[in-house]
């Protein structure tokens, strides 16, 4: 997985840099860099495709002498011609991508289009087998989507095999899955389960001159081809291909998705991406897409600063909902969805969302359709009653209300009174039985894991046995020094 890039004087990024996580929404008004950022992958992809199958060499450049690889003009998916920032070619012009196991690879430009390829790991990378080592990587970049043709004539293997990941790629549709036969039941499955009512047939080759495909889908019991179906159905069979596509690849990069797709379907899309548990590298102005991702998910894309900025908090998802010019409310879009408000202290809804989704939990783990509202605990309990409250006697609204509070150092006498009194308003009125949500955490099989994972990450450590008697004995250990003053608490 990739941790961060550094761009400098590469297209619109003079000196530019971004920390990457699992998923990465790159948000930002027009002309500030997202783009270009995807560009980057798009070159790194085919960089590193060359570089997997070749042999670094010895390399003079300018003067100056480099160990890696040339790659082919031919090979790029994008011009080189306006590589340099305000055409700057004495300035250095390059790429570097770091990644989660430290190792680094860099592009490198030149004046006449030139690309050199450099790598930096821990380990030596001489041959193939070494890259692909040293590099874990496979970068899947979605092409630019757009409506189907009309008429698809029978392409050539060679043809479709270099085109079908580039702006042609809508072009030849038909002609990708002619090819793709032994995938196309799990092209089907997914096309049934994500567009109600809908399936899809293989392509059929009609043997005239010269040779044409067509491909036709059926909704309800009516048969028809798949270009006389709407622009948005168009745009998701070719998303949904390359996501099949992509199944042997860790990192996808996708622009702009959203185009031609009704809201509904931009937040199914989101919620697929995010199931692949691929890292997802992903350019929007959709309002519905950043509304669906994590705060920390969103990164906000602007090339006059020197690094991208990450959204912490709702606060700041809706700055930047307000930089790619939208005016819409992010607590009452989703309020007026899905009419359920959930009531949590502090920033426990991070947590609450992985323990659905570990429990399959969907619309709570994906916070679908539901308003998660933060409170300071039991302070503000009259707020959750008075909200249940208003929506019922003075809106005439419909909504769903409930509310889970930490117990802290009650006795079970005062829950049970608190409770009983809170439900009369506000039926789905809950407290912890344990102090905090954190406490259901402390599981000495589940923390020894985690600890295990962890270690493998750091290749500089040395190796340490970490038994559960050991994790159980650390707890224990923590819990005496707190035990004088939890006790006083309890009493």
């Amino acid at each position: 997985m990739f941790k961060n890039v550094r761009f400098r004087n590469f297209k619109s990024l003079k000196d530019f840099s971004i920390q990457l996580k699992t998923i990465n929404v790159l948000v930002g008004p027009n002309n500030a860099g997202k783009s270009t950022i995807l560009y980057a992958f798009r070159a790194a992809s085919a960089a590193q495709a060359f570089a997997s199958r070749r042999v670094p060499t010895v390399l003079q450049v300018d003067g100056e002498t480099l160990f890696g690889y040339d790659i082919p003009t031919s090979n790029f998916p994008i011009s080189l011609a306006n590589i340099h920032t305000d055409y700057l070619t004495d300035d250095e012009t390059s790429i570097t991508f770091v990644l989660t196991n430290k190792n680094k690879f860099k592009l490198r430009f030149y004046e006449n289009s030139r690309c050199i390829l450099t790598v930096d790991s821990e380990r030596p990378t001489r041959n193939t087998s070494q890259f692909k080592k040293n590099f874990p990587v496979s970068i899947y970049p979605f092409p630019t989507l757009g409506p189907l043709e009309e008429e698809e004539q029978l392409l050539t293997d060679e043809y479709v095999r270099q085109s079908q990941y580039t702006r042609r790629a809508n072009r030849m549709f038909r002609n990708i899955w002619y090819r793709r036969i032994e995938q196309f039941s799990s092209f089907r499955e997914i096309v049934e389960l994500t567009w109600e009512g809908m399936t899809i047939s293989k392509p059929e080759l009609a043997m005239q001159y010269p040779p044409r495909l067509s491909m036709f889908c059926k909704e309800g019991r009516v048969d028809r081809e798949i270009f006389w179906v709407g622009f948005g159905f168009q745009v998701w069979l070719q998303l949904l291909t390359h996501v099949i596509g992509a199944d042997s690849d860790n990192v996808l990069v996708i622009d702009e998705p959203e185009i031609y797709l009704h809201p509904d379907l931009q937040r199914r899309l989101f919620y697929l991406l995010k199931e692949t548990n691929k890292q997802i590298i992903l350019a929007t102005h959709s309002p519905e897409i950043m509304n669906e991702a994590e705060h920390d998910d969103v990164v906000l894309i602007d090339r006059s600063k020197r690094t991208g900025r990450r959204v912490e908090d709702i606060e700041g998802l809706q700055d930047a909902l307000f930089s790619i010019g939208s005016g819409q409310n992010i607590h009452l879009a989703k309020l007026s969805r899905g009419k359920k408000i959930l009531f949590l202290e502090g920033d426990d809804f991070r947590l609450l969302r992985r323990f659905a989704s570990r429990l399959g939990l969907n619309e709570l783990a994906n916070d679908i359709d539901i308003t998660v509202i933060p409170i300071g605990g039991f302070s503000q309990r009259q707020r959750i009653e008075d909200a249940a409250w208003t929506f019922e006697e003075v809106l005439k609204a419909e909504i769903s209300i409930a509310a889970v509070l930490d117990r802290d150092y009650r006795c079970k006498e005062e829950i049970d009174s608190l409770v009983g009194d809170a439900r009369d308003t506000v039926r789905n009125f809950h407290i912890l039985e344990g102090k905090e949500l954190e406490n259901y955490l402390l599981v000495p099989a589940a923390i020894m894991r985690a600890i295990h994972d962890r270690l493998k990450d750091r290749t500089s450590c040395e190796v340490v046995n970490i038994t559960i008697e050991k994790v159980d004995n650390m707890l224990a250990e923590i819990a005496n020094e707190m035990k004088s003053r939890v006790l006083s608490q309890r009493i």
